[in-house]
């Protein structure tokens, strides 16, 4: 059995050896002992076994003791860990007390060679500390602020970005909260989104920590790391947006000169009157006021003088007015005034309205004493009243200039109301939505297209066109949209004059497919309210391009902002819908609608069309280029298309060059005209 358990111990790969523990004396070494040490029996064990040492090794367990090696309990084991000297090979030691054969106290020592295990750990250590250097120089990169949380939403760690954007040095952030660096209004909110995983990017406002309030995009992802599960959260600053947004919104809904709402923000405040007056039974009353004879102020003082008249009028009519009334510019010497009463009484409503409408005309009347000139003017109003009935904006504005005209017509400096005999102009619009209705039916509409131009490379060409529809009809010929479109959305007659057009579009579509040249355009069709929110819209669609056999992206679908901000889910859905099929989405005029940034950030636009009316006086009005080169900005932040509307001039077309404009649309390139003459 001894012989045995020897031929065991000489073939092992560990080195075995025993020391005796009264003088260091190696008194037994296996053959791997002896093949990495030589001979070493019968040596000084600290001698041998390691490079260069005269005294006990400090790092050997019974040293470390600090006891009479003598007084050390038999039985006793110790494993550990160490660095060979001579041939740097690291070893796992166990040791062991025991009585030797002639009494003597030993230590058995068995070492096993692990220097792979340890190249390897260091290894793996060596790559996380990598790992981690190479993560901070990322988020270190990025130009949005990143804030790391531990899985008690702790901070733990920050990039270089994020202290700069909250005012804190890095360690005064760590440890903190992630709710305590938001801002009370968004505190609910974030408090419920932070605990999904995987979070969409959403706005909130933050708080600095100097206490100012600032607004973000947020956006939250749990992630492991070296086994450890973390939030990281980024932060994008959004005041300048939030800015240009402001600024947009401000441009687009309020007269620039006298700071009003303009006929825009005007429509959007008679819908919610209107809503209101039915809701309660009651009535309203709108009051068109046009100053008579303005344009020889403008013609004979200057557009200046005029401009302060028109200032001196606004105020004048507000003075009149109540808090609550709506006054409005249309453009030009034109107001409208908007006003609901809380009963329904028409004489008494009239008799207020009677006296208000003398003190307005009273209150023009006094001179207007500018730079030295003292003028003279007076008004003409047309007043529409109206109950819980089923006129539309539109109808009621134009019984009101209809009344206004009627004052003109008396004499001027007057006040009318609506003729009821003017009933006559609805049964004439009764007659042409037949005939509209009729037309669409025996597919009377045709097609015509402008082109929208690239200017690349000192060249412009065409790579995609507009549908345009037009009535031909037989006894007024070719009719343009302004004659029929918004007759078409009153009677929901714009559903099928859409399928209509799309229907038209694919089959030109299809036969270009011949072409060399036309095979590659795209074509830009509107489309309106009334029809995205048709409950089988796509299905049509879908239905439509496999007919055809029309690839999706050659088709562009333009949308209406009032569309996009209305952000129903229902609405998201169908856009990822369209999206999903492969059809480009197009925001047309951009800038005349509710101009929020939401919509950019959330779904797949691909181009923004920015309305003519910016690009008309584009040369002469400072309020049209900040507009103009701020949605430029936008659709370059975005990486979306721009193409400019309505360009007419040479002048226009390079002003917007110079703006680094590259897309257009206009008479200057050419005007819609039939297919066959593209």
């Amino acid at each position: 059995m001894f012989n045995e358990m020897e031929t065991i111990v000489e073939s092992t790969g560990a080195l075995i050896y025993i020391i005796d523990l009264s003088n260091y004396e190696i008194i037994y070494a296996n053959k791997k002992c002896k093949e990495e040490f030589g001979e070493i029996v019968g040596k000084t064990c600290f001698k041998v076994l390691q490079k260069d040492f005269e005294s006990p090794c400090i790092f050997c367990p019974l040293q470390k003791q600090k006891i009479n090696l003598i007084d050390i309990p038999i039985g006793t084991t110790y494993e550990w860990e160490n660095e060979n000297s001579i041939n740097h090979h690291y070893y796992l030691f166990t040791d062991k007390i025991i009585e030797w054969l002639d009494g003597r106290k030993v230590k058995v020592q068995i070492g096993i060679d692990i220097t792979k295990q340890k190249k390897l750990e260091k290894q793996i250590l060596q790559e996380k500390d990598d790992f981690i250097k190479s993560f901070k120089t990322i988020i270190d990169s990025t130009i949005e602020g990143i804030i790391v949380y531990d899985e008690n939403k702790k901070c733990i760690d920050v990039n270089a970005v994020a202290p700069k954007l909250l005012g804190y040095e890095r360690n005064e952030m760590i440890g903190k909260d992630a709710l305590d660096f938001i801002a009370s209004e968004s505190f609910n909110f974030v408090k419920e989104v932070i605990n999904n995983d995987n979070q969409e990017p959403y706005e909130a406002k933050m708080i600095r920590k100097d206490g100012s309030i600032f607004p973000v995009i947020l956006r939250g992802k749990d992630l492991t790391l070296l086994d450890k599960k973390i939030r990281i959260s980024a932060v994008v600053d959004i005041s300048d947006l939030k800015k240009k947004e402001k600024e947009i919104s401000q441009l687009a809904y309020y007269d620039s000169l006298t700071g009003i709402p303009n006929r825009l923000l005007l429509r959007e405040l008679l819908i919610q009157m209107i809503k209101e007056i039915k809701r309660v039974n009651s009535c309203g009353a709108l009051l068109f006021i046009d100053l008579d004879h303005f344009k020889i102020i403008n013609d004979t003082k200057g557009h200046n003088i005029g401009d302060i008249v028109l200032i001196e009028t606004t105020n004048r009519i507000k003075n009149i007015l109540r808090e609550n009334d709506i006054v409005a510019r249309l453009g030009g010497d034109e107001f409208i005034v908007a006003m609901k009463f809380s009963n329904n009484n028409e004489n008494l409503v009239m008799n207020y309205i009677n006296d208000i409408s003398n003190k307005l005309l009273q209150e023009i009347r006094k001179p207007y004493i500018i730079q030295n000139f003292d003028f003279r003017l007076s008004a003409s109003i047309g007043i529409v009243l109206f109950k819980n009935d089923s006129y539309s904006i539109d109808e009621l504005m134009k019984f009101a200039d209809t009344a206004m005209y009627n004052s003109k017509e008396k004499g001027r400096d007057r006040f009318s109301y609506f003729n009821p005999k003017l009933q006559q102009v609805i049964e004439q619009k009764a007659d042409l939505t037949q005939k509209l209705r009729d037309a669409i039916e025996n597919k009377e509409m045709v097609i015509h297209y402008q082109p929208q131009i690239l200017y690349e490379n000192n060249q412009h060409k065409i790579v995609s066109v507009e549908a345009l529809v037009r009535w031909k009809d037989k006894e007024k010929g070719l009719l343009f949209p302004k004659k029929f479109i918004s007759l078409a959305d009153e009677t929901n007659l714009i559903v099928p004059l859409g399928k209509l057009v799309f229907e038209k579009v694919l089959i030109q579509l299809k036969q270009w497919k011949e072409d060399s040249i036309k095979k590659d355009w795209k074509v830009s069709i509107n489309i309106s309210y009334k029809q995205f929110q048709e409950k089988f819209f796509y299905d049509f669609l879908k239905s439509q391009i496999e007919k055809y056999e029309i690839e999706p992206n050659k088709i562009k679908l333009e949308l209406t902002e009032n569309l996009l901000i209305k952000n129903t889910q229902e609405t998201l859905d169908k856009i990822k819908e369209l999206n999903d099929l492969g059809i480009n989405l197009s925001i047309d005029d951009f800038g005349t609608g509710y101009s929020s940034l939401a919509y950019l950030k959330q779904l797949s636009i691909n181009e923004l069309k920015i309305d003519k009316s910016f690009i008309k006086e584009l040369s002469n009005s400072l309020n049209d280029s900040i507009i103009v080169e701020t949605i430029l900005s936008i659709g370059n932040k975005f990486n979306l298309n721009v193409i400019a509307q309505g360009v007419e001039t040479q002048e226009q077309y390079e002003k917007l060059i110079s703006m680094g404009c590259k897309h257009f649309q206009g008479f200057l390139f050419k005007e819609p005209v039939s297919a066959d003459l593209l």
